[in-house]
């Protein structure tokens, strides 16, 4: 009995160091929530499985100052700042806006890009060089982007009527104005200008000019679970350290350029 008690408590010693060592492993590592399909912010490489992108190279840099690994975590944009609450992930890194709205639920870092709304069309086709003249047409933008919010305030407002063609991801959008079933994409700025610059063919820009908060742009911010101000501060001290060094100016001329 002495011999099977012993064999026993060894047994449980062994279990609990390995669910140490685990639980060690775990708070080494950074998970960020992203949406990988937002190009020049998250897409995946040719590879078709490696993420790559502005947001990805900069949660990378965060990472290592932090002394941490980084695992990015694909998640539908619409539901990302949710997953923060059922602690999904620890900070989300996917072109977030930051708005007021938001700010109720999470928190955000200090901001690293600036953004308008825009509308794209397709080259040749007749130009909508304002939000007005987006009267009577077919509109696609991406699900829970503040893009959404802007044309339902502009439809709500009586400002505009127009078909609107809501996506999970704003690849879909521009597929869909590529094959002439809208005939604009309103989308971020930083997102339109890639678009026009990859395919100049193909994509014409027409109109940049607004934002949900008026004449200011709005900001993109890194968010994170509500009241985590040591992770926050950690961002933020991370973010300061990047823009002194002036590594994030390299990673936005790279991606945004």
């Amino acid at each position: 009995m002495k011999r099977f008690l012993a064999i026993l408590c060894a047994v449980f010693m062994t279990a609990l160091l390995f669910a140490g060592c685990g639980s060690k492993a775990d708070t080494n590592v950074l998970r960020i929530g992203t949406e990988i399909g937002y190009p020049p912010f998250e897409m995946f490489d040719t590879d078709g499985k490696t993420p790559i992108g502005l947001d990805i190279d900069l949660g990378k840099e965060i990472g290592t100052i932090l002394g941490r690994e980084v695992e990015f975590i694909d998640t539908a944009f619409d539901t990302i700042l949710q997953g923060l609450g059922t602690d999904k992930y620890d900070i989300v890194m996917s072109a977030v806006t930051i708005t007021g709205e938001r700010a109720q639920t999470v928190d955000f870092s200090t901001p690293y890009i600036e953004n308008w709304q825009s509308i794209v069309v397709l080259s040749g086709t007749e130009p909508i060089t304002s939000p007005q003249e987006l009267e009577g047409k077919k509109v696609a933008y991406q699900k829970g982007t503040t893009s959404t919010k802007y044309l339902t305030d502009l439809i709500d407002t009586g400002v505009v009527s127009c078909t609107v063609s809501e996506f999970d991801k704003v690849l879909q959008c521009f597929d869909e104005l590529r094959l002439g079933r809208v005939d604009a994409v309103l989308c971020d700025s930083v997102v339109s200008d890639g678009y026009v610059e990859r395919e100049p063919g193909t994509f014409e820009l027409t109109w940049v000019q607004s934002s949900i908060v008026g004449d200011e742009p709005e900001l993109f911010g890194i968010a994170v679970k509500k009241d985590n101000t040591e992770l926050l501060n950690a961002v933020n001290a991370a973010l300061a350290q990047l823009q002194e060094n002036g590594r994030l100016d390299e990673i936005r001329q790279e991606w945004l350029s």
